[in-house]
């Protein structure tokens, strides 16, 4: 869905209330201020997703995210990790189903990260896009418990995991 529809008002954020995404993915389209975009992430973190939850607008949102990211040539963690969370959660805790409309998109935005991650995946040097990254491949290719497990481990859960080994 275009960014300019009005629809993107009433869409359901993380909260189960209206959040519109459409504000914060044309500032992150927009900018290249690195502090800007770090503002729009905690915006996007706050409102897409909470405690599980998910909206319409976290749905919706899927597509422009890989889409920026993509025109952007970025490997920031933010966009690799908001999908994966979004992804991760969407067949749980009663969230709302992916809308027929939606799936072909949402879908086809989700293997175009995978095409684009796998293309740069040498590229990858930072620690939380690396596993991120690694936790999407998992996902995207049936493996969704093993992905989830290695989205939870950052560098503390890995050091205590290995400790009891």
């Amino acid at each position: 869905m275009d960014l300019e529809n009005n629809i993107w008002a009433i869409l359901n954020g993380g909260y189960k209330i209206p959040f519109d995404a459409s504000i914060p993915l044309k500032q992150l389209f927009l900018t290249n201020d690195n502090r800007l975009i770090e503002s729009i992430f905690t915006e996007l973190w706050d409102n897409l997703h909470h405690q599980g939850n998910l909206g319409l607008a976290s749905y919706f949102s899927v597509p422009h995210l890989v889409k920026i990211c993509i025109d952007k040539k970025s490997l920031d963690w933010n966009y690799i990790g908001l999908c994966l969370v979004i992804e991760i959660c969407r067949p749980l805790n009663n969230n709302p189903l992916l809308p027929i409309e939606l799936e072909k998109s949402y879908f086809n935005a989700l293997n175009e990260l995978e095409d684009y991650l796998l293309t740069n995946f040498k590229n990858i040097k930072e620690k939380t896009t690396f596993r991120l990254t690694l936790s999407l491949f998992a996902i995207l290719n049936g493996q969704r418990d093993l992905g989830n497990a290695i989205q939870q481990l950052d560098e503390d859960v890995i050091q205590e995991f290995l400790s009891s080994f």
